[in-house]
């Protein structure tokens, strides 16, 4: 792996940020021929705009304000810079990730150092973009990837599945992740720290014969899947918040991403101590982002496995906290199981609900008719620890990024509406304040791994950017944790969520082999 030169300035300056400048190779003027790539965003990242993002950072990696930021910047650029190596160099060129344990680096990863070197010469903040040497490129990882795909026959149905299929850009490899034994009970409560060599153990037979992994000469690895905990308790855009923020659990309409859903059961179920229920027909989940069609018609969307389980038969049904109707359950409109009956829909662990007509007319008049349609929320929790900056308001979504394009060790925030209420509540979150925490991915397995702490209530909730207002995914999964979140430092825990570019995928999938309209669902980013 090596170093790039220094282009002059250590951090990102806000003037140069405007423009990517890649030397073009194949000219007798290649030292001096340029070609600049402009970003959407002329402005740079401001810090009471993105004080999750930045608070993680400096908890975490112990970093000042101004190396977080250049941190956050080299993260905005890096989605322009994949596409343009991706295009220029495609036999050549393997992913990009950032590296925040040891600086936070952009690693680019390359069969021609040399060549991608002299290409990003001109990067405003070359000191910190290394380029290291890949065996196989992005181009020869998906036709691998293919080829997997095709031996395993991977079904449809989620649940029926025996792998799911990723490219890990660190391992520059093709990660076969096997689901027999994932929803083990042991897996719940691995902690971080031990996550990985879990995942480095099979728990059941190999899905791939050794002769077919052998032929793939190193591009083709298996590893176990780790599923945790339900948490329902059994073009870049510089973004900035429009409007105040709002407990999750008590907030007056407009219906955002991280709002409470109160979902009612069919039947009674125990509560504590025999189940963490602390009330038997009422539970918690979260909205992760606000949906539409090709109809317009809107939709909340939240994890599938909220809709389903042993005390909930028939069509569910979703309230507020004060008891207002929001939505109502579509069978079709969903990928969701929970429990040893039929396993994990993750990493399309999904329900779109359109809003209920029990308001005296229809839901959506109440929640979103007359307001803007396209808000995440962000809540600060405020705690003891001296972790505790970030942005209260309320972002625009403008779209999202692709399961491919997601980089790992990007920074995320999520937010939750989990807690200890009598009426809806669990038991294990007693000492925790739902809200809005920032992490990073730490990793793929069809889905995305992230070191976010979340809690049983917090199942569907958003995962987003504060950088630029683009969705990555919905809760579904996590560790077993209790009470307040670790915060000194932070990250210490895990959280999967579905992808949405997966989820729409899916579901668009679904209702053909139904025989429906495919609606085209979508995210909805109307102001």
């Amino acid at each position: 792996m090596r170093h790039l030169a220094s282009a002059g300035r250590s951090g990102l300056a806000t003037a140069t940020m405007l423009a990517l400048l890649l030397a073009t190779p194949g000219t007798s003027a290649f030292a001096e021929q340029q070609v600049p790539i402009w970003l959407p965003a002329t402005t740079p990242l401001e810090t009471k705009n993105v004080m999750g993002s930045i608070s993680y950072l400096k908890a975490r990696y112990g970093v000042d304000e101004r190396d977080a930021l250049r941190r956050l910047e080299l993260q905005r650029i890096s989605p322009t810079l994949d596409n343009e190596l991706a295009k220029r160099y495609p036999d050549s060129f393997a992913g990009t990730y950032l590296d925040q344990q040891n600086g936070g680096l952009l690693i680019v990863r390359s069969k021609d150092v040399g060549t991608t070197e002299s290409a990003l010469r001109k990067f405003p903040d070359a000191r910190h973009v290394k380029v290291q040497t890949a065996r196989w490129s992005l181009k020869e990882l998906r036709a691998a990837e293919d080829r997997v795909v095709k031996e395993l026959n991977l079904p449809f149905e989620t649940t029926k599945r025996k792998a799911e299929v990723a490219i890990d850009v660190e391992a520059n490899s093709v990660m076969v992740w096997q689901r027999e034994g994932s929803e083990s009970v042991a897996n719940r409560s691995i902690a971080s720290a031990n996550k990985s060599k879990a995942e480095q153990t099979l728990l059941g037979p190999a899905v791939l014969d050794s002769a077919f992994v052998a032929a793939e000469s190193g591009r083709v690895q298996l590893r176990q899947m780790v599923i945790g905990d339900d948490k329902e308790g059994s073009a870049s855009l510089l973004d900035t918040p429009v409007s105040g923020g709002c407990d999750p659990r008590y907030c007056s309409p407009p219906m955002r991403g991280g709002m409470r859903l109160v979902v009612r059961r069919s039947q009674q179920a125990p509560t504590w101590p025999t189940t963490e229920y602390l009330n038997g027909w009422y539970g918690q989940c979260t909205n992760g982002f606000n949906v539409t069609d090709d109809w317009g018609w809107n939709y909340i969307m939240t994890a599938g496995h909220c809709m389903v389980g042993q005390y909930k038969v028939g069509i569910n049904h979703t309230y507020y906290t004060n008891w207002t109707p929001i939505s109502d359950e579509v069978h079709n409109y969903e990928n969701g199981c929970s429990g040893s009956s039929c396993g994990s829909t993750y990493p399309v662990d999904y329900s779109i609900q359109p809003y209920s007509q029990t308001c005296g007319g229809n839901c959506y008049d109440y929640w979103l008719g007359p307001y803007a349609k396209s808000l995440v929320m962000s809540w600060c929790w405020w705690s003891q620890s001296t972790w505790t900056g970030c942005q209260d308001g309320s972002f625009y979504i403008h779209g999202q990024y692709s399961y491919g394009q997601i980089g790992t060790h990007w920074i995320v925030c999520g937010t939750g509406s989990g807690d200890a209420d009598s009426s809806s509540g669990y038991q294990r979150n007693i000492g925790y304040w739902p809200g809005t925490r920032c992490g990073e991915i730490t990793g793929k397995d069809g889905g995305l791994k992230t070191n976010i702490c979340t809690r049983p209530g917090d199942s569907g909730g958003p995962l987003f950017s504060e950088l630029d207002g683009r969705a990555y995914g919905i809760l579904s999964h996590g560790y077993r944790g209790s009470g307040n979140c670790p915060n000194s430092p932070p990250g210490t825990e895990w959280s999967n969520y579905s992808p949405v570019s997966k989820i729409f995928e899916h579901i668009a999938i679904q209702l053909g082999l139904l025989g429906e309209d495919a609606h085209n669902f979508r995210l909805q980013t109307s102001p």
